[in-house]
């Protein structure tokens, strides 16, 4: 993030301007559940909740264009209800991330190689030929596709599921390890349509059939935003630049700083799925002469531009990103991925907490969590449900200014919910659950009632006063009635 003052407090680039207010929305994947249920508070009991300035990276991209298709407080209401219902809808992880053909077989395949990479060879008894041997295509027989008259737009491309991939290679270049073919029959054909897949998608996963129905006119359409008057900037990262971009509401492209750096207008559902574009996880979206991915690289929470630039007097800034990193065990002996990957989760750590200080610096309403009810990938009924309870428990602290042992009992609450889903989980997964677990998850949920009963008249999201009457959210509804009700009848 681009320091704009001292101590991180902005050099304004405009005077605010009376009534008028700006929301920025965090990436998050499917952590956006959080901003669902925070938005839903707002709009709800905060009277100067009507933002007329929306910023968005990644998921927060997709809300905040959704909310900008409309300058109302109803109409905004109303497409934060729709956008509510499409996001927990999705009952698994596939809803939002669909694997990629060679993703799915690599998960399947992997370890067997692995464990076949790490046997020990065997010594060869003559001459050894190159492992590799030079294979010789004509053009003819390339195994590269033909490109078709009119390429696809990348809309067409991120919902179009991949055939599958037939590998070329042959057996022969594997002589390395042939002596467990026996154990791997397939494992040429298989290496082959895995690096065939990846050089050809340049992703794991293809956004699933959700982003279809975000897509649906009824949904999002560009024109409405364009003509509803309200201020609309989504994050996105050039490749070839490494320059953070924002496509604004009629599809033009500026900088950090707000400045036009084209005169072409694009097409604006083109800038939110190159906003959700996460390096590695989905494809990188071409955009006129560059190629973007998840504007998360740079910032995942874009408030500078909100704050800095767009000149709104109140701001509200909205993240679904709990500062500070899960602790792991010794790393002393870790192979260099695990490195990699570790200290990349710290540094995008340390981004957010320098873009969330800027926000708090600035005098911004900022909302997010104390900790993470999931990760950005995962998407589980039961979790994502209290997730976006959570988010309406922490906007309302913000909106009342709640004191910390009210925080510390919404923190319980949201934690106690979050280990009955897992008690609940291994219930129903048992073939014969043990008097252990139904005294496990009765305890569980007498705890629960009597936490929340201690709020004391806060404000709590709608259906509280029956959480612990009722299963969590599942990915199959529950067929059994719940056990601990009445509390009288457990075995």
């Amino acid at each position: 993030m681009a320091v704009k003052g001292w101590f991180g407090l902005p050099f304004f680039g405009q005077s605010p301007r009376p009534e008028t207010v700006s929301c920025t929305l965090s990436g998050g994947g499917s952590r956006a559940s959080f901003h669902l249920g925070a938005l839903d508070y707002l709009y709800s009991h905060d009277d100067t909740f009507t933002p007329s300035i929306f910023v968005g990276a990644s998921a927060g991209a997709i809300l905040a264009s959704a909310l900008a298709q409309d300058a109302t407080r109803e109409g905004q209401q109303r497409y934060l209800a729709r956008m509510n219902d499409i996001w927990m809808a999705m009952t698994t992880s596939a809803d939002m991330f669909t694997p990629r053909p060679w993703y799915e077989r690599f998960q399947s395949e992997a370890p067997v190689w692995l464990e076949v990479m790490a046997a020990r060879p065997v010594a060869p008894t003559q001459r050894q030929r190159p492992p590799l041997l030079p294979f010789r295509r004509t053009s003819q027989t390339s195994s590269q596709p033909s490109s078709p008259e009119t390429p696809p737009g990348p809309l067409e491309m991120a919902l179009t599921p991949d055939e599958d991939t037939r590998s070329e290679w042959s057996l022969a270049a594997l002589s390395g390890i042939a002596a467990h073919l026996g154990r791997l029959p397939r494992i040429g054909s298989g290496l082959g349509s895995i690096w065939q897949g990846l050089d050809r998608s340049r992703s794991m996963f293809r956004p699933g059939p959700m982003l279809a129905e975000l897509l649906d006119p009824h949904t999002f359409d560009p024109a409405r935003v364009a003509a509803s008057g309200v201020t609309l900037r989504v994050a996105m990262v050039a490749l070839e630049s490494g320059e953070l971009r924002f496509m604004t509401e009629s599809g033009s492209l500026v900088d950090r700083t707000n400045t036009s750096v084209d005169d072409t207008d694009h097409d604006l559902a083109v800038g939110v799925l190159a906003s959700c574009a996460i390096p590695a996880v989905f494809r990188p979206v071409p955009i006129g002469s560059e190629t973007y991915v998840d504007g998360g690289a740079r910032e995942n929470i874009p408030a500078e531009l909100a704050i800095g630039q767009m000149g709104a007097a109140r701001n509200y800034v909205i993240s679904s990103q709990a500062m500070g990193v899960p602790r792991r065990p010794s790393m002393a002996a870790a192979d260099v991925f695990s490195v990699v990957m570790r200290s990349t989760e710290i540094l995008i750590d340390e981004a957010g907490r320098d873009e969330m200080a800027y926000a708090h610096s600035a005098g911004a309403v900022v909302v997010f969590p104390e900790f993470s009810v999931h990760d950005s990938m995962t998407v589980h009924p039961g979790l994502m449900s209290i997730n976006r309870d959570y988010g309406w428990l922490r906007a309302a602290e913000q909106h009342l200014g709640l004191d910390e042992s009210a925080e510390a009992l919404h923190s319980r609450i949201i934690a106690l919910r979050t280990r009955i889903v897992r008690l609940e989980e291994q219930l129903l997964e048992a073939p014969e659950p043990s008097r252990r677990q139904f005294l496990a998850l009765n305890s569980a949920k007498i705890e629960l009632r009597d936490a929340v009963r201690s709020t004391h008249g806060t404000p709590l999201p709608e259906g509280a006063e029956l959480w612990w009457t009722t299963w969590e959210r599942h990915p199959a509804t529950p067929a059994m009635e719940p056990p601990w009700m009445p509390l009288t009848a457990q075995p």
